[in-house]
């Protein structure tokens, strides 16, 4: 955390300009230049960029710890002799016994006591949807949530403590440092083209190339925003705070970057877009008629295995409890007893029971009775059933099974898929002695809607060009059918058997203008994912299972539910305690704005610094004294960066929020150019303004007729006069350079035009009344004022001619950079 905090690329780059300052300033003692002013404020930004950000990372390690700690600590029941009382979770040991109960998250793994059952979801874990029915001496991991029964439980481990950081994500880094170094590569290369240039004029001026060199030196250091640690800290780390007010919890600062930079965000179908609530919607024949056989057939064997197995017994218990179905199995319940049971398991996908019948009952089904009276029923995955099936019932009548029964068996359950319906197939038999050789009866078809917010919450994304792309386990057609109806392009869909298939090259081909994934290991969710940033991306996953971890890993941004494993939890950039696409979308909203107004600062504060470097070069040409020293513009440039710090909380534009942004150094030496030398034409005819004639009409004469105390006089006017226009203009253009367009753009945030207008009476204040000498500088005449605010007025109205040929000369691209525009076309 010290090290992300003090030694990140910005911090890095202002503490290397600190040692050249010191270098430069302090090193050469002997030849009286000794000033320890530019790099003590240079470390000492270092140290506050440092410990703002520090105070923020811990901040989010706060939030972050108090979250698990609440999972963690939650108050359990724990038996003590013959009572019950509560304690944290954390203190469990194993061979305790303990109290579960419907709601609960499982904080430990536990095996169920004698003659208990409960009805568990393991989604947190195994990635699948559904619950399973945990009977007497059966465990229950840690993670799982309890969604039905009560029970008591014997702990077998204690809650697992936090794993170190998953090594894959941390060589994959982040999109902030990435583009942190480019951007200080290109201030880097700004100073490398300045230097040369500085020195050149220096050494020709005085003819002490030594001396040259020191003042490039000097220059350069200047270049650099000096606050640049600071503002981009508490631009990123402000949203951050701002998402935790969203219930959404930023464990990685850096995250906020990533997540504005992000461009698709990878979800599965269940749980996210649709409820993860099962509804029996249809119960036929083989030919897709309603049967009530069919479902009759289902409901004894969801009885008998227990209604509470799984969601899909309950939702076939709840549609067979409607007072308005006549169903004969409802009343011959009690004439069925269990002979044996095959719960589902995910390697059949299929269930099953053996039923003993009283005479009659199965005729009361439709069914020929048979010596003994044996019913067994299947129900499960269309193909595992109909794999066992040697009979179909056709109309009543039993038909031979053949490859062209399986095959319009297959059609039926294919047309209800394509609805987005989830179908299993019923089979039965009054003969068999095992679980095969089973008579085809119908089909039940299960519908989990989709969530009244998705559709919403997908039109958002879009918005802001964000494409969602779904990774699921379910079939093909149930997830085209689904993102079908909430808007999302499912013309193609990928399969995990086809993935497996491609070709490296191909693969990455065709996942590149893929949005929907069906049939999907967690192995080949996390391929795909890795596929999708190659192609050019900025990959945010959403999950919540430990089978999740890999593909969180491989994100750009992995985002995670309050409801997931702690597992993924610990992987994870972003802790949602909502599962809510829509919070996704605000997140992406924070990070654009806070890359914006941190692109901002950087930009104009760059092109101001570079304008008054070349302005202080140009001046050796034609100057005999310097236009300010370095302290003088070091503090300059600070007061300038604070006024700049309210940027941090400025309103953005909806064009920039709109398309997703990337930290680059890519156009800022071309926008440093175009806004730099408009800065340095105006101070060089400020120059020209306070040579001819302001400091002649202060002094009394030119600087040549002067003697050695009057030209002091003259050079400290002539320092205060353009020191005061550098003030005004550049807190001025701050109002002009924050939005693409004043008339349509977005007003600048009260702090700001607050620290505008501090700005102007400060430095107005200080260039009128003795305090300038604090600086070496001269008091100057009220008149000089209304110069100072001529020549403010006609630099907005350049620098705004500029900006509207300028910014619109190039197209907005859908991966914007830090600058955008870049280069003019």
């Amino acid at each position: 955390m010290i090290k992300k905090s003090f030694f990140n690329p910005f911090s890095s780059l202002l503490l290397a300009l600190a040692g050249l300052a010191f270098l430069v300033d302090v090193v050469p003692q002997a030849q009286g230049q000794t000033g320890v002013f530019a790099p003590a404020v240079l470390f000492l930004m270092w140290l506050v960029g440092g410990l703002v950000r520090l105070f923020y990372e811990n901040e989010a390690k706060r939030s972050f710890d108090r979250h698990m700690f609440k999972a963690n600590h939650a108050a359990v029941w724990k038996r003590v002799d013959a009572c019950w009382i509560q304690v944290d979770a954390d203190r469990l040991v194993p061979g305790d016994v303990i109290r579960l109960y419907a709601g609960m998250l499982c904080p430990v793994d536990a095996v169920l006591a004698k003659g208990d059952h409960i009805l568990v979801s393991e989604s947190s874990l195994t990635g699948e949807s559904g619950q399973t029915t945990k009977r007497e001496g059966e465990a229950v991991r840690a993670g799982t949530t309890i969604v039905d029964g009560k029970a008591s439980a014997t702990v077998l481990a204690r809650v697992a403590e936090e794993p170190p950081t998953s090594p894959q994500r941390a060589r994959l880094g982040t999109q902030f440092g990435v583009g942190a170094r480019s951007i200080c590569a290109a201030l880097a290369r700004c100073m490398l083209i300045v230097l040369p240039f500085v020195i050149m004029i220096r050494g020709f001026v005085l003819g002490d190339w030594a001396q040259a060199l020191l003042f490039a030196l000097g220059t350069a250091v200047g270049l650099v925003p000096e606050m640049l640690p600071v503002v981009t800290s508490v631009c990123l780390s402000g949203s951050a705070h701002r998402l935790k007010n969203k219930q959404v919890i930023v464990k990685n600062v850096d995250a906020m970057e990533s997540l504005g930079s992000m461009d698709v965000v990878c979800v599965d179908k269940t749980g996210t877009l649709t409820e993860d609530t099962a509804v029996l919607e249809y119960y036929t024949d083989i030919l897709g008629n309603e049967s009530e056989q069919t479902l009759s057939l289902a409901y004894l064997e969801s009885k008998s295995q227990g209604a509470a197995a799984n969601q899909l017994n309950r939702a076939i218990a709840d549609a067979c409890a409607a007072p308005e179905l006549r169903l004969a199995a409802k009343d011959l319940a009690g004439a069925f007893t269990l002979h044996a049971s095959d719960p589902f398991d995910h390697v059949t996908k299929a269930s099953g029971v053996k039923l003993d019948a009283t005479p009659g009952a199965l005729g009361c089904l439709g069914l020929q009775a048979r010596p003994g009276n044996h019913l067994t029923i299947v129900k499960g995955e269309v193909e595992s059933v109909c794999a066992r099936c040697a009979w179909a019932n056709f109309k009543g009548e039993l038909v031979p099974m053949d490859a062209a029964g399986r095959q319009s068996a297959y059609e039926v359950a294919e047309d209800m898929r394509a609805d987005g319906i989830k179908v299993l197939a019923v089979a039965y038999s009054t003969t068999s002695s095992d679980w095969g050789d089973l008579v085809l009866c119908g089909f039940l078809g299960f519908f989990d809607r989709p969530k009244a917010s998705a559709r919403a919450a997908v039109r958002a994304l879009s918005d802001l060009s964000v494409e969602v792309r779904v990774l699921t386990g379910d079939s093909a057609s149930v997830a085209r059918s689904t993102c079908s109806r909430l808007g999302i392009p499912a013309d193609s869909v990928i399969t995990g058997s086809m993935l497996d298939a491609m070709e490296e090259s191909e693969a990455l081909v065709r996942v590149g203008r893929t949005r929907v994934f069906a049939e999907l290991t967690p192995a080949q969710k996390a391929h795909v994912v890795s596929l999708i940033r190659l192609s050019g991306h900025t990959v945010g996953y959403i999950g919540d299972g430990v089978n999740d971890v890999p593909a969180l890993s491989s994100a750009d941004v992995g985002i995670v539910v309050d409801s997931a494993a702690a597992e993924s939890k610990k992987v994870a950039d972003l802790v949602l305690l909502e599962r809510d696409l829509g919070v996704v979308a605000e997140g992406v909203s924070e990070g654009r704005a806070s890359f914006a107004n941190a692109s901002k600062y950087i930009r104009i504060a760059s092109s101001s610094n570079f304008g008054n470097i070349c302005s202080v070069a140009a001046s050796s040409i034609f100057l005999p004294f310097l236009p300010a020293t370095a302290a003088q513009l070091l503090l300059l440039n600070l007061c300038y960066d604070a006024t700049c710090l309210a940027l941090s909380w400025d309103n953005v534009d909806d064009v920039e929020i709109a398309r997703p942004k990337a930290w680059s150094g890519k156009g800022l030496g071309s926008f440093m150019l175009h806004f730099g030398f408009a800065s340095s034409a105006f101070d060089i005819i400020t120059f020209a303004i306070l040579l001819l004639g302001v400091c002649p009409a202060v002094c009394g004469a030119p600087f040549a007729a002067l003697d050695a105390a009057g030209q002091v006089t003259f050079i400290a006017t002539f320092q205060a006069g353009w020191l005061l226009e550098c003030a005004w203009t550049e807190s001025l253009v701050l109002l002009i350079l924050r939005t693409r367009n004043v008339r349509n753009g977005d007003r600048p945030c009260r702090p700001l035009v607050m620290m505008v207008v501090a700005m102007l009476a400060a430095s107005a204040l200080l260039a009128l009344t003795p305090a300038a000498q604090l600086l070496g500088l001269a008091a100057l005449p009220v008149w000089y004022l209304g110069i100072v605010a001529l020549l403010s007025v006609l630099y907005l109205v350049v620098v705004s001619t500029i900006k509207r040929v300028y910014l619109p000369a190039r197209p907005v691209c859908s991966r914007a950079v830090l600058c955008v525009p870049t280069e003019p076309t």
